[in-house]
């Protein structure tokens, strides 16, 4: 038998396989969840910040109104190794949270003006606080605030700026005070180089920020104020929050329009109290040199010039030497100079400064002359009054009569000196009893003042003593007519009284102190305790259980049942008193009484 080939079958096999399907869905998978995580991703923020106290990569969450917005992923230097980059992560759905207008800061714990914030910090960590706006979406580098901003820039409110050159004048957080009530914050504080002084923005929130217009003054409110000047002495109270914290007024001055409300990022100046705003109003004046013989002493610049108590100008430098020649000399010679401002905002209004010199120079001319007077007894301040010292200058032409005296009264600043005339009185002799002639006093013109240093000068005269004599002769009066010796007698008898009183008071202590040292006293203690135990033993043998206890118990039930027994026997005796030597008859017993019918 011989074995023939077998021809194999040859089957094609197929290039594709269901096992295929297992990798290619798992890519697909893993496909789609990349594309998923990357839509669903927030947006990455980066921050700019001096350093990165607090801050933790991974950990640190960015929060708006206390719910979470992002975290931080990776902190790291700048290239430049002075400042930190911190990017950070924001969740799904905040794109519209970043703008131009938000900002963003740092909180942990702070300790300021305005009391101890950020508590919640010390278990949590420090985390961001972001602050959106409502500025162009779209921003995602931010700089980190050093401060959290006091508003949010859309705030209902107004913002202003102040200038001024105290450094230490305003601090961030302060408050803005209108007639006392708070109304805004100080935001922030910078110096400006170019102008070399402290620029302040304040923001004031609504609705108060119509109280902000034009003509509004702004000042410093140090919660208290001592001003001690010639004027005399005022002190100024504020709050308690004031009074710590400082802060800055503002107000429309009186007798001011309050003006059209003043626009957004207005500048105004800081003054540093309301009395310097007032000061600063009269900016026109003419400026005169006195020379004072005597001392000066207790006058200051800023003192008051006054004409019979009404003040009309301010006293600008003392002493005055400058742009003079051998001071000391002209000091010997003509005395202390005085630079003094007679203001024209003081006087009446539409006052200019050619009618103000031609009335002094008429004023002078009639007696005007200044003098040094205490303004201050407390502080011993000075200001300088100008008034009349005598008579007026005139000549006076008369009808055809003897006169024989005549007195001319003169005003000493008119309204328009050069129409002025003065009425005098005049007296007749007794030749011409009938005759009454009239006198019609023309005032000389006014010689022109001298002038020295630049500066014209007021004839000066010293001041009288003699009210101040006077007061000082009242009060010495008053200081003897005091019971000096009354008062001395009586404290004198209460002095005695109480050494008296104080003697007694010592006799008794050593009483006392002699009966604590006997020595009945000190076994005063042993003895009661001695008596104590004593009273303890005889209750505790009279306690239930005790013999004596028991006998007293048998005793009083013994004694109870023999009161039982005689109680028939007193019963009887009670009834029939014989009972003992005549035998009683036992008493019938009672019957009810039948009641009657009707």
């Amino acid at each position: 038998m011989t074995n023939s080939p077998v021809q194999a079958t040859v089957r094609k096999i197929s290039q594709w396989s269901p096992i295929w399907i297992v990798p290619v869905a798992a890519v697909l998978i893993g496909s789609w969840m990349l594309y998923h995580t990357f839509q669903n991703q927030g947006p990455t923020v980066t921050l700019l910040a001096s350093n990165a106290e607090g801050i933790i990569s991974g950990k640190t969450q960015i929060k708006s109104r206390s719910v979470d917005v992002g975290k931080v992923v990776s902190v790291e230097l700048s290239q430049d190794l002075k400042q930190v980059v911190i990017r950070a992560r924001m969740n799904p759905g905040t794109a519209n949270l970043l703008n131009d207008e938000s900002q963003l800061w740092v909180v942990k714990p702070t300790i300021g003006r305005g009391g101890v914030s950020g508590l919640n910090t010390l278990l949590s960590g420090a985390y961001i606080e972001l602050q959106p706006g409502k500025g162009d979406s779209g921003k995602f580098f931010f700089e980190l605030l050093e401060t959290p901003p006091i508003a949010p820039p859309d705030a209902p409110g107004v913002r202003i700026f102040l200038s001024s050159s105290d450094a230490a004048a305003l601090a961030v957080g302060d408050p803005i005070l209108y007639r006392g009530y708070d109304v805004g914050t100080v935001e922030r504080s910078e110096f400006d180089m170019q102008k070399r002084n402290m620029r302040y923005q304040l923001f004031i929130r609504a609705p108060y920020d119509a109280l902000v217009t034009e003509n509004v003054r702004f000042w410093k409110s140090s919660g208290m104020a001592l001003d001690m000047s010639a004027e005399g002495v005022r002190i100024e109270m504020a709050s308690m929050a004031t009074l710590l914290g400082g802060g800055v007024t503002f107000d429309v001055l009186d007798g001011w329009p309050a003006g059209n409300k003043a626009a957004n990022n207005t500048d105004f100046q800081l003054f540093e109290n309301r009395k310097s705003i007032q000061d600063g109003l009269y900016n026109e004046y003419l400026e005169y040199l006195l020379f004072f013989d005597e001392s000066i002493r207790g006058l200051t610049a800023g003192a008051p010039v006054e004409y019979r108590g009404v003040r009309i100008g301010t006293v600008a430098s003392v002493p005055y030497f400058f742009n003079m020649k051998n001071p000391l000399q002209v000091a010997f010679n003509k005395g202390i100079p005085v630079l003094i401002r007679i203001e024209t905002g003081r006087l009446y209004d539409n006052l200019t400064l050619p009618q103000l010199q031609a009335e002094l120079d008429q004023a002078v001319s009639l007696g005007l002359r200044a003098v040094l007077k205490t303004g201050n007894l407390l502080t011993g301040g000075l200001y300088i009054d100008l008034n009349q010292q005598g008579g007026a200058e005139t000549k006076a032409t008369a009808a055809p009569a003897t006169i024989a005296a005549s007195s001319v009264a003169a005003s000493p600043v008119a309204e328009n000196p050069a129409s002025a005339t003065q009425t005098g009185t005049v007296a007749t002799t007794a030749e011409q009893p009938t005759t009454t002639p009239t006198v019609v006093a023309t005032p000389l013109l006014p010689e022109p003042l001298p002038e020295f240093a630049g500066y014209k000068i007021l004839p000066t005269s010293r001041s009288g003593l003699g009210h101040i004599e006077q007061k000082v002769l009242q009060a010495l009066d008053k200081i003897n007519n005091l019971p000096v010796e009354q008062v001395l007698a009586d404290s004198s008898a209460t002095l005695n009284a109480t050494k008296d009183l104080m003697q007694q008071s010592q006799q008794l202590v050593q009483s006392l102190d002699a009966l604590v040292k006997a020595d009945a006293t000190q076994q005063l203690p042993a003895e009661v305790n001695k008596s104590l135990a004593d009273l303890r033993k005889t209750l505790a043998g009279l306690s239930p259980g005790s013999p004596v206890y028991e006998r007293i118990n048998s005793n009083l039930q013994a004694m109870d049942k023999v009161l039982r027994d005689l109680q028939p026997v007193v019963q009887t005796l009670n009834q029939q008193s014989n009972a003992l030597i005549i035998s009683a008859d036992p008493a019938a017993d009672p019957e009810p009484e039948q009641g009657n019918e009707r």
